[in-house]
Order: structure tokens, then sequence, then C-alpha cells
């Protein structure tokens, strides 16, 4: 996602508005917001789920289309992908490292 330049903070303020309000729906289980170092306009937000069927009845709700459309308003363009999970290797426990 890009975001419009000088809405920046504003949008990763309403983004965590959001997220917490996501956080809260049956599957959500988490959500990332990333930021390019080099680009501070372009972020990638990423929204884990319990499985496919979690995600799409998120993405059929009322809650999706109130909370999309809050994040809108900071858009410059977007796009939408969805990946699977294919591994996931936690790192130990720091005392075990």
């Amino acid at each position: 996602m890009r975001v419009r330049e000088g809405c920046e903070g504003e949008f990763r303020a309403t983004w965590l508005e959001t997220a917490r309000a996501a956080a809260l729906l049956p599957g959500c289980a988490g959500q990332t917001l990333l930021r390019d170092p080099d680009d501070p306009h372009t972020h990638l937000i990423m929204a884990d789920w319990a499985d496919r069927a979690s995600l799409e009845a998120f993405r059929r709700s009322p809650e999706r289309a109130e909370l999309s459309a809050r994040l809108e308003t900071f858009r410059a363009f977007a796009h939408q992908r969805v990946l699977e999970t294919v591994a996931h290797l936690p790192a130990p426990p720091t005392e075990e490292r």
C-alpha cells in the first residue's frame, strides 16, 4: 500500500485502531504493519487468520467494509493478495540462544 504524502502518521494511528478491532474478530490470529525504510510512504499490512474460511468470512463481513473504509482515505495505491503459510519457524526462547 502506498500512503498519500503527509498522511503517514495519521494512517499508522488509524491502522492501529482498525487492527485492534480486527483482532477481536473470530479467526483473527494477528495483524502486522511493515514500512519500507527507504520509502516511508510504502507499507505492507499483514493479517493472519486461523484458516481460509475465517478469512473469507471476514472479507464478506460488514466489519471489513467499515474497517477498510477508515483506511481508504490514506491510500494513494494498494493491491491485495492472499498468501498461505508454507512453514513458520519461531525463534527459540532467549535463554536458549
